[in-house]
């Protein structure tokens, strides 16, 4: 059985503010450790289960958070970016049997993290697919669902969480903490820990009984519109073949192939 697990870092417990998850921050070290142990136990919990091939995506920022002398010995590690299209997902094909997203967030315009965004912080005003907020998770859920794997669980703020379970009804949504303005009130991170692990190891059990539970349909016609914070930005997606324009800030994309859509995204906006 192979497992694909897409880390990112702005949902891991205790994380609150921008400076512990950038580089080379004085704040990162404790974020970076946090991270590493909920994937090593996401890593741990499907091993147990009977994964025997098993890829972490580091994707947060850099790409390169993830110590990874600290996961498991015999799981692979992508690190840093290729510049495809599935960013978050680079990797993902249809040999998995499933995947699982970790240290996820509220998306761009959402309120449930002080660090919401959809991945870039300042860019965009909103993005949205087929009227709803677009979050990462979202985007790389349809990734998998384009491929033909299952998204199994989700870990990271309630926010996300929510969402996760609007988008797939049977996803293991784990929350490890509750966004509230510019704060959040978590769990301690040895029990987010401890809690991912068991949640994980349930969720695999629910794979193997049946696993067109966690089936995710793509939609037959795809609408993406983005608002940019910048004007300029919109001018000059509108360039993009297909692109229509909303208004100054503000453009609209239509397409019934998924993968249309991401490498407009991933080279207009």
């Amino acid at each position: 059985m192979k497992i694909y697990i897409s880390a990112d870092m702005e949902g891991v417990a205790g994380v609150v503010s921008w400076p512990e998850v950038e580089l080379g921050s004085n704040s990162y070290t404790e974020a970076q450790r946090q991270m590493t142990r909920e994937v090593a136990a996401i890593c741990e919990a499907v091993q147990a289960a009977g994964a025997t091939e098993v890829l972490v995506k580091d994707a947060h920022d850099s790409g390169r958070n993830l110590i990874i002398s600290e996961l498991p010995h015999d799981v692979d590690i992508h690190r840093a970016w290729s510049k495809h299209p599935y960013v978050m997902m680079m990797g993902l094909d249809r040999t998995f049997d499933a995947c699982i997203l970790t240290g996820y967030h509220d998306a761009t315009y959402g309120n449930g993290n002080p660090l919401a965004h959809t991945m870039n912080a300042s860019k965009y005003q909103w993005i949205k697919l087929n009227g709803v907020l677009m979050s990462e998770m979202m985007m790389n859920a349809y990734i998998a669902a384009y491929e033909g794997v299952p998204v199994i669980a989700v870990t990271g703020d309630a926010a996300i969480c929510s969402r996760a379970s609007q988008l797939m009804p049977n996803v293991k949504a784990i929350a490890v903490k509750q966004g509230e303005g510019g704060g959040c009130t978590t769990m301690h991170p040895d029990r987010a820990v401890e809690v991912i692990q068991a949640e994980v190891k349930e969720a695999m059990q629910l794979l193997k009984e049946d696993p067109e539970q966690f089936k995710l349909n793509l939609p037959e016609c795809f609408v993406l519109e983005v608002c940019f914070t910048s004007h300029v930005d919109a001018y000059r997606a509108g360039y993009y073949t297909g692109v229509e324009s909303i208004d100054a800030h503000a453009v609209k994309f239509k397409t019934e192939d998924f993968f249309e859509l991401l490498k407009m995204f991933f080279f207009a906006c």
